[in-house]
């Protein structure tokens, strides 16, 4: 079974697989933190600039790879090949902290921006990727505020990631499972659609 757990920031996505990798043993598949873009002062990754960014987005892509290459028989990823585009794609269209408007319908990139537009068109193949990388998504809705002091991103940030992940997902007619409430009740719903898939 390959399963991607995704989800906006904050999510529980680490948590859940924290608790799943030994009660469904399977093995986790990590992507490593945003780091300082290569070549560059270290900098925290609400001042990288947006060529720095999308070297980071295409840096981090590139390690999920090898992370869930190295377990062929099946892994648990904590989110997917999609994460860090969905972050980088909100980013760029709205800003770190965008405003208090509840009714956007999605995000996308715009295309008068060259940078929006390389970012676009690596969404594409992003996308065609994670639709043969996983036998199934399993989708954890924003149910719990931000616990970061101060926070690294809004709430607005994260409904607008999550809507963007959402969307995506549903125009790729993937698998998708949604697991809501407390991490047990989260837990059975992923052991139970191993045991389905298995």
């Amino acid at each position: 079974m390959r399963i991607a757990v995704v989800g906006a920031y904050g999510a529980g996505k680490t948590t859940l697989i924290t608790a799943a990798t030994a009660r469904l043993g399977l093995p986790a598949a990590h992507g490593t933190p945003m780091r300082d873009p290569a070549g560059s002062r270290p900098k925290p990754l609400e001042q990288t600039t947006e060529p720095e960014l999308i070297q980071l987005v295409v840096r981090r892509h590139a390690e999920r790879l090898l992370a869930e290459a190295a377990h062929p028989e099946g892994f648990l990823s904590d989110g997917s090949l999609l994460h860090e585009w969905i972050y980088a794609t909100v980013r760029l269209a709205v800003g770190l902290h965008p405003g208090s408007d509840e009714d956007p319908q999605f995000v996308t990139a715009d295309p008068e921006s060259p940078y929006r537009s390389v970012l676009d068109h690596l969404g594409r193949e992003f996308v065609q990727r994670a639709v043969t990388a996983y036998d199934a998504f399993v989708h954890l809705p924003v149910e719990f505020p931000l616990s970061d002091d101060p926070p690294p991103i809004s709430e607005h940030f994260r409904t607008l990631s999550d809507r963007l992940l959402l969307k995506t997902l549903h125009d790729t007619g993937v698998p998708l499972h949604t697991a809501t409430g407390p991490l047990t009740s989260r837990l059975q719903t992923l052991s139970t659609l191993c045991t389905v898939e298995r």
